[in-house]
């Protein structure tokens, strides 16, 4: 059986594509939003959620925050893939397992992904940053 994937992402060219691109590997829903992407997760928990950061409602950091808060949904890794840099001061709860910097190459996406499943979260762990040069 496939990971489930939910794809958070405002710009429908960019949602589609990765949809995609992950599909081969993942069982992948979409969202156009944080708040769609909030109601999917509830009806049918994902295993990773990856999400743009800058999102129409809530941003990506408000809906990581909102998942960690949320008892059904705290087993949820957390993915941001956004051509902007991580912000400085945003909260333990607002951050994400992995930052991936756009363009990100699809076989280092997807090998990120399955890392992330396949490894036990550590108490106050840091996100791994990743740029285009990695």
């Amino acid at each position: 059986m496939k990971p489930q994937v939910l794809i958070v992402e405002n710009t429908r060219t960019m949602r589609e594509t990765l949809r995609l691109l992950l599909a081969g590997e993942f069982d992948c829903s979409v969202a156009t939003g944080g708040e769609s992407g909030l109601e999917k997760m509830m009806e049918r928990p994902p295993d990773l959620l990856l999400s743009d950061v800058n999102l129409d409602g809530i941003d990506g950091y408000e809906l990581c925050r909102r998942v960690r808060a949320e008892p059904r949904l705290q087993h949820i890794r957390v993915v941001f893939l956004s051509g902007y840099p991580p912000r400085a001061g945003e909260a333990p709860s607002s951050q994400p397992d992995a930052y991936l910097l756009k363009p990100v190459q699809p076989p280092q996406l997807i090998a990120q992904l399955h890392a992330l499943l396949n490894r036990e979260r550590g108490p106050n762990e840091p996100p791994i940053h990743l740029d285009q040069e990695s």
